[in-house]
């Protein structure tokens, strides 16, 4: 047991030094061997005695407890002692770990940076590079600190509870003893924590004071930025270099690309060599990447050398404008490196469970090729990590320089101007972005791409033409509504087809202005106008239907034509207002406006009742008692027709007249014929009651009687007449109502 002991303390401590201590502290130290802990008798405030301790006596308390830790051990039971040695070498071990965590303590680095009078672009560099590398450690140990605040935590938690088990345990008991090692074992890792937590936070405060003055340092360096000649010639040398290592990493890229392309993917390890091929691919493009952020830096490193030169004839305008497409490159390359980041741990994660797979499957010696593979691709991806972490250097080196050129441009230029020009240069590359997205295709028509441009320009020639067929298709509508209604129709027809002449000009002018090949134009449109009669029927129907009806004149604006409702059964009338693509509007003499559809004049009877003539001819009848002079009738009716003003005059043969149609049980019966004027024949409705009042009050006046309905009833003999029945009805109510009034009234 003590020979474990020794080896254990042995790995801190040379064996010579301990045993020299020891044996002294030992001869001088009795009052402290008596205070020395009991593991059969802790309290809670045991661990002073060690906490307490100077370095040297420390070394010599530790082999003491030790010891006593030792002679309890022998008193268990040879099966218990075998089970509780490991926990007790643990112990021993966390006790010399302590020792030497007490000894040690973290020493401020020699700052290797001091205040200068000037700097150069170099040193300027290596300063942020330091920067950035204490900035990494501040986020590193205060997460260790983070986590171990966290266990230290639990471990006193736990402590506690242990502790309290243990004064539950029995004095002198094997039981105290197991549970006060399980005590000292959770005290000991407790005391380590603290003691890393002490020496993590001293290491804080020194980097953080470091960090705090090598941000002052930077500052004044960004201010003492000069250059030398040698300087410009070696910055122009690396640019150069780069441009021509950028070329070759893009010649190298292609070259992967295109062997990636001519991979089969056929089997499973075709397949596992493609992959092996696409993270090669991804390795180039990063290395493309990296080189063109440094690049970027170098060249905004040129243009901060070119502003401290003072040059004359600097193009500051030009600096600005080639700043600001080198921060829109790197943006993009930022956001790439997040892409590649992520697809890089996918791939990692497919590798691993390939690798997995394979061994299930039989192991390596069974499927040595893919396994072959798969470490080759794990060996890529690992590369292609470390070659994102110098992407982001060089990112960050060329961001960093982007704000140095930033600042001096503000400086050279002023506030005012150095807005002027961002301002200038935002707009120039927001112009040719907005050119480049219109130029690009947004679809095809055969081998023909349509851009942006050239589709606004199809819409812009098309809404022309619209606008030019819209006025011309009103100009002829207001001459038709000047020259009258004969001329309507016409001027009409000419105006639709105008409007639909120029339309259909318009599209195709604008489809040649695209640059569409009409030989391609015709097979695209023989496709779509097979589509359009299945699945638009109904509006080509309607479309060639109004064709037909313009050309066919059956229907002319103007006309007053008659329709049967399918609904109700009535007929409908009204005029003809327009004659569109679609349906055809008429108004009816309510004024109300009915739309039909074109293919409904087709397909369905229609009385059109001024088709060749405006004027239509009307028939009112009317009764006349018999015995009535008809001369007269006739004289007064025909008057009264022609004292109308819609009754047509002055054309012979179309004379109102007056017929004796029929002769009824009690009354002749006329018919006033009267030819009506064109705008009479419009309102059949207004233009009846009219004529049938005028008759009326022509026959009133010169008092000829106006038959009424006459009917003749016959009653069988010996039946009750009903007249008679009714009075006998009568008589019984009242003879009813007499006895009613008679009977005596109860007193309520």
């Amino acid at each position: 047991m003590l020979m474990s002991l020794s080896v254990a303390f042995s790995q801190v401590h040379p064996i010579s030094s301990l045993l020299q201590n020891g044996l002294g502290a030992v001869e001088s130290g009795q009052e402290e061997e008596l205070m020395l802990p009991d593991p059969m008798s802790l309290n809670t405030a045991w661990w002073n005695y060690f906490e307490n301790k100077k370095s040297g006596d420390l070394k010599q308390a530790v082999i003491d407890f030790i010891q006593r830790i030792d002679e309890e051990s022998q008193k268990l039971p040879e099966e218990a002692l075998k089970r509780e040695l490991p926990k007790i070498s643990h112990i021993s071990a966390n006790f010399f770990a302590y020792v030497a965590l007490k000894e040690k303590s973290v020493t401020k680095k020699r700052f290797k940076f001091e205040l200068k009078e000037h700097y150069s672009i170099g040193e300027l560099l290596t300063i942020i590079h330091r920067e950035r590398e204490l900035s990494t450690e501040l986020v590193s140990v205060r997460e260790d600190i983070r986590d171990q605040d966290v266990q230290y935590r639990d471990i006193t938690r736990d402590l506690n509870n242990r502790f309290v088990s243990y004064l539950e345990t029995t004095e002198g008991s094997h039981a105290r003893f197991l549970a006060a090692l399980q005590v000292i074992t959770l005290q000991t890792e407790q005391a380590l924590l603290t003691e890393r937590l002490r020496l993590l936070r001293e290491n804080l405060t020194i980097i953080e004071s470091e960090s705090r003055e090598l941000q002052d340092i930077k500052n004044v360096a960004i201010t003492r930025l000069t250059y030398t000649s040698d300087e410009i010639e070696a910055l122009n040398d690396r640019i150069d270099n780069t441009i021509i290592r950028l070329q070759e990493a893009n010649t190298k890229l292609l070259r992967e690309q295109s062997q990636l392309l001519l991979l089969p993917d056929e089997t499973v390890e075709d397949q596992a060599v493609a992959r092996l091929r696409n993270q090669r691919v991804a390795k180039e493009k990063i290395n493309v990447a990296i080189l063109e952020a440094r690049l970027d830096m170098y060249e905004n490193e040129r243009d901060i050398l070119a502003i401290l030169s003072d040059e004359e004839g600097l193009d500051v305008e030009r600096i600005q404008k080639n700043y600001a497409d080198r921060q829109r490159n790197l943006e993009e390359i930022s956001l790439k490196a997040k892409d590649w980041f992520n697809q890089n741990e996918v791939e990692r994660s497919n590798t691993n469970a390939l690798l997995a797979d394979i061994e299930i499957r039989g192991g390596v010696n069974e499927n040595s090729f893919l396994a072959g593979i798969a470490n080759d691709r794990l060996t890529l991806i690992q590369e292609t990590s470390v070659l994102l972490q110098k992407l982001q250097t060089e990112i960050a080196d060329s961001q960093f320089m982007g704000r140095i050129l930033e600042n001096q441009l503000l400086q050279f230029q002023g506030v005012l101007m150095n807005t002027i020009n961002r301002t200038k240069s935002t707009l120039s590359y927001a112009w040719r972005n907005v050119k480049q997205l219109l130029r690009t295709p947004l679809f095809t028509v055969g081998d023909t791409p349509v851009t942006s441009i050239s589709f606004f320009q199809f819409l812009l020639i098309v809404l022309v033409c619209w606008w030019i067929a819209f006025w011309l298709n009103r100009v002829f509508n207001r001459m038709g509504n000047k020259r009258g209604d004969d001329k309507l129709p016409a001027y009409y027809l000419a105006g639709r087809l105008t409007y639909y002449a120029i339309i259909l000009f318009g599209f195709l002018y604008g489809l040649t202005a695209v640059g569409i090949d009409f030989t391609n134009f015709a097979l695209v449109a023989g496709a779509l106008a097979i589509g359009l009669g299945f699945g638009l029927q109904s509006i080509v129907n309607n479309f060639v239907s109004g064709l037909i009806l313009l050309f066919e004149r059956s229907i002319k604006v103007g006309d007053f034509i008659e329709l049967q409702d399918q609904k109700s059964g009535k007929p409908l009338w009204g005029e003809v207002k327009e004659i569109n693509v679609r349906a055809t509007i008429i108004t009816d003499n309510d004024n109300v406006d009915i739309v039909i559809p074109n293919s409904e004049f087709i397909n369905t009877k229609m009385l059109n009742w001024t088709l060749k003539e405006p004027q239509r001819r009307m028939r009112y009848p009317f009764r006349v008692a018999y015995g009535t002079d008809k001369e007269i009738v006739r004289e007064v009716v025909l008057a009264a027709a022609e004292a109308l003003p819609h009754t047509l005059k002055g054309i012979p043969g179309r004379n109102p007249a007056v017929w004796l149609v029929d002769f009824k049980d009690y009354y002749y019966e006329f018919e006033l014929v009267v030819w009506l004027t064109s705008r009479a024949v419009k309102r059949p409705n207004g233009i009846r009651a009219a004529y049938m009042w005028a008759i009326d009050t022509a026959l009133r006046e010169n008092n000829i009687e106006i038959p009424v309905p006459q009917r003749e009833h016959r009653f069988r003999p010996g039946e009750v007449l009903p007249i008679e029945r009714i009075e006998e009805e009568i008589l019984n109510d009242e003879e009813f109502l007499d006895e009613a009034e008679s009977e005596p009234r109860n007193p309520q």
